[in-house]
């Protein structure tokens, strides 16, 4: 680790920065992991689409049609293809406390920055309840721990946020609920205490430019961004230097991949169907590796899989992907 355990809440304020993706797991079927696949994506995503930070082993991920062994394996790839280049965070989720304890040291033992950890989704009715589960984790590792507010389990509000930032190694928050005031909240009540990503990339320029957010971590940049076309790195760059022109252009530019997106991958819990085969299936068409999906998310279906490809040719993204993939192939072979 580079921090200490009391140091973790100032090692999250330097390191969790900029725009970060989460990268689904790869498989080559219901019993074995894609390792090529894994370590193929995380590394476009450094090299070509340049994030600031990866996060592995999410709900993208599909974490929970995972053995525990298939997600220390995910994170020991990770830290071998990534050396240190940008910050990691392995996500620990589990409803058992113990076991959510086990995946952390792991985590922390090969080299991760960080976990996240989701609030447990079964028997956690109360605050009191959820704090006890933190603490209970917090305590056997020294790692700095995020927080994952979802719709999923018992809700983290800011105050219990507040209460939680009392723990030495909890250090930043995700907050996967979407609305304004309950962000603004958040932030009123913890900002100055632990590092905030609110996980859409649809306000993030407001958060940014009006907010003063400094850390986005969400799944788009690896969907929207192509060799050779960074939008969102570039409109969040023109912010941070305060060039709100030429921001808003780039920002307003890639409207129509949020249409596309609101369509096929509509976010948690607002559709019948976790939509990670549809994001699978995104990354394939734009050169990455997507691969099935386990059990029990579903396939898409053929006819499905034609008509989104329609919608995001439409978008001209698949023309970039082509366009960037071949420019970036002449330089490979030379390194």
């Amino acid at each position: 680790m580079k921090y200490k355990k009391n140091e973790a809440k100032e090692a999250a304020k330097q390191m969790l920065r900029g725009v970060w993706t989460a990268l689904p797991t790869s498989f080559i079927d219901a019993e074995r992991l894609d390792e090529k696949g894994i370590a193929s994506n995380l590394e476009h995503s450094i090299t070509h689409l340049k994030i600031d930070g990866h996060y592995c082993i999410g709900n993208v991920g599909e974490f929970w049609a995972m053995t525990n062994e298939e997600r220390m394996r995910v994170v020991e790839i990770n830290v071998d293809v990534n050396k240190g280049r940008v910050p990691l965070i392995a996500g620990c989720h589990h409803q058992n406390p113990l076991e959510a304890a086990k995946l952390s040291q792991h985590a922390q033992d090969a080299g991760a920055d960080f976990v996240i950890i989701l609030t447990p989704y079964m028997a956690a009715r109360g605050d009191d309840a959820v704090f006890d589960y933190y603490k209970f984790v917090a305590d056997r590792v020294d790692i700095g721990i995020c927080l994952f507010n979802t719709n999923q389990g018992h809700p983290l509000s800011a105050n219990l946020a507040k209460r939680l930032a009392t723990i030495p190694n909890i250090c930043g928050y995700k907050q996967g609920v979407s609305g304004m005031a309950a962000a603004t909240t958040l932030r009123n009540t913890v900002g100055t205490l632990m590092e905030v990503s609110v996980a859409e990339e649809a306000p993030w320029l407001y958060n940014v430019a009006v907010c003063g957010d400094h850390w986005l971590l969400n799944y788009c940049p690896h969907l929207y961004q192509v060799p050779g076309y960074l939008p969102v790195r570039d409109y969040t760059h023109a912010a941070q230097k305060g060039d709100m022109n030429k921001a808003v252009e780039i920002c307003k530019s890639i409207e129509p991949l949020r249409a596309t997106l609101g369509r096929w991958i509509p976010g948690y819990g607002s559709s019948n169907r976790m939509a990670i085969a549809e994001q699978k299936y995104w990354m394939e068409l734009v050169g990455m590796v997507g691969g099935p999906v386990r059990a029990p998310c579903a396939e898409m279906t053929e006819e499905n899989k034609k008509l989104m490809k329609a919608d995001l040719e439409a978008t001209g993204l698949i023309a970039k992907a082509k366009a960037g993939l071949a420019a970036a192939a002449p330089q490979k072979r030379a390194a």
